[in-house]
């Protein structure tokens, strides 16, 4: 029982590092384009509404456990 606490201690701390080193990941409505085309014309588009055009979305938990990065990649200083 005291290794599978163990191994989920080692997991938890793995991801919290991993979220401050890479706070970032894909737009999942853009898919990294920043553009959401149209649905009738197909060669029309805008950018996407989700990430702001930037095609780049905080982590889950980035705001949860940093305060969020606001899609940018830079956390601010306290």
């Amino acid at each position: 029982m005291s290794v599978l606490v163990l191994i989920g201690l080692v997991v938890a701390v793995g991801y919290f590092v991993s979220l401050r080193i890479h706070p970032l990941t894909k737009c999942r409505v853009c898919n990294m384009t920043g553009r959401h085309f149209g649905s009738v014309y197909k060669g029309t588009y805008r950018r996407c509404r989700k990430c702001g055009g930037s095609g780049r979305q905080d982590r889950l938990g980035v705001k949860l456990f940093y305060g969020g990065t606001n899609d940018t990649g830079s956390f601010t200083k306290r």
